[in-house]
C-alpha cells in the first residue's frame, strides 16, 4: 500500500509525516511525501530535522519533491495537513478524489496540522508531536493495530 503525504511546499510537515509513518506502519507500507507548491530539490527544514532527531528519526537527506498528477496516481491514500489542501486537490483532480483526505479528519480528530514555517524549534516540536497521534491513528485505522 502507498501512502501520500501533502502540505504546501514538502520542507517541514509532510516531510515530518513521512519520517514518523515510516516509523509507525509496518513493512510493506511504502511512504512518500510532496508539496503542492514545492520546488524540487529544496532542503528540508532544519527545524523539522532537529523535530525529528529528538525522536530518534532521520529526515536530513529529504529534498522537496512537487506534487504531481502521477503521484495521485500512484497513491492509495493521499493524506493532507488542511481542509483547503484536500479540496484543492479534490478540484484539480477530481479523478482522485476518493483517496485524498485531511489527515486530521480522516482520524477523526478533526484538526489541521498548522505550518510551522518560520517558527522556533518548539513549534516544530509540537506540530511533529500532533503529526505523530495523527499517524499512529491512521497506522492503528489501516492496519488494525496500533503503530510501534
Amino acid at each position: 500500500m502507498k501512502l501520500l503525504f501533502v502540505c504546501t511546499g514538502n520542507t517541514c510537515r509532510s516531510p515530518m509525516a513521512m519520517g514518523l509513518a515510516r516509523k509507525h506502519f509496518p513493512p510493506g507500507f511504502q511512504i512518500c511525501s510532496a508539496g503542492i507548491h514545492a520546488w524540487d530539490g529544496q532542503w528540508v527544514s532544519e527545524q523539522a530535522v532537529q523535530a525529528l532527531k529528538k525522536q530518534g528519526i532521520d529526515i536530513s537527506s529529504h529534498r522537496a519533491n512537487k506534487l504531481t498528477k502521477d503521484m495521485l496516481a500512484d497513491a492509495d491514500y493521499v493524506f493532507t495537513m488542511t481542509v483547503a489542501q484536500a479540496q484543492n486537490l479534490k478540484q484539480a483532480y477530481p479523478e482522485y478524489k476518493e483517496k485524498i483526505y485531511t489527515l486530521g479528519v480522516w482520524v477523526g480528530s478533526g484538526k489541521e496540522v498548522s505550518d510551522p514555517i518560520g517558527g522556533p524549534l518548539e513549534v516544530y516540536c509540537s506540530c511533529a508531536q500532533e503529526l505523530e497521534q495523527m499517524i499512529k491513528a491512521a497506522a492503528k485505522k489501516l492496519t488494525g493495530r496500533g503503530g510501534s
